[in-house]
């Protein structure tokens, strides 16, 4: 199966860094074996489009090419996966931008309409970002009440999965380190088996409506 998977730091395995946002800070990843994505790899052809800072609908205030919204049709230009897994909205979650749970749960449904139209992909699995966990120099800076809408997020996620047939994955309890936003080693490793387990499942389906077909 091809997969196609579009996200965040969290999908690029970033560290947690309580200095992340610092002028000198110095990122660090996980190495791709560590990553939740990387099980995957395991009879599957993987494509991974994931940026840092990307959001679903806003625009970095420091980096360019991070509104997802906008970027969509060159990210993925000439991709034609079997599946694609979509984990976005932690950075959408930033207390800058003021946006409810419900309004980006929206917004994600209008970019994935958008990728369906980019790479005629039907199979569609989204992600919810882990909760962020309040009470940190990063997180009160840049999150301030989004504990609590992470929380809301999730549901509005699952429901719009519900709603329009795709697939869903909650990283809400997900262990994030010390910056109370990006995943730990162990964090990704819990939430590689939930992914891995999923996509075993919509590849059985697949195969049985196939079969079915014939």
């Amino acid at each position: 199966m091809k997969i196609l998977i579009y996200g965040d730091s969290n999908t690029c395995g970033y560290k947690p860094n309580i200095n992340g946002y610092s002028k000198n800070a110095q990122p660090s990843f996980y190495e791709k074996e560590d990553v939740w994505w990387h099980k995957l790899t395991k009879n599957n052809e993987l494509v991974v489009n994931a940026l840092c800072g990307r959001a679903i609908s806003h625009e970095h205030p420091v980096f360019e090419n991070r509104n997802a919204m906008k970027t969509v049709v060159e990210d993925l230009r000439g991709i034609t996966p079997d599946l694609t897994i979509v984990m976005l909205g932690t950075n959408d979650l930033k207390s800058i931008y003021a946006e409810s749970a419900q309004s980006i749960a929206s917004n994600l449904e209008i970019l994935i309409d958008k990728i369906k139209d980019v790479t005629s992909c039907k199979n569609f699995l989204v992600i919810s970002p882990p909760q962020i966990k309040e009470g940190n120099a990063v997180t009160n800076k840049h999150y301030l009440g989004a504990e609590a809408k992470s929380k809301e997020l999730d549901v509005c996620y699952e429901n719009l999965c519900k709603n329009c047939g795709y697939s869903f994955v909650s990283a809400s309890f997900m262990e994030v380190g010390e910056d109370g936003e990006h995943l730990t080693k162990n964090g990704h490793k819990n939430l590689s088996q939930k992914v891995f387990k999923k996509v075993g499942e919509i590849k059985k389906e697949k195969q049985e409506m196939s079969f079915a077909q014939k």
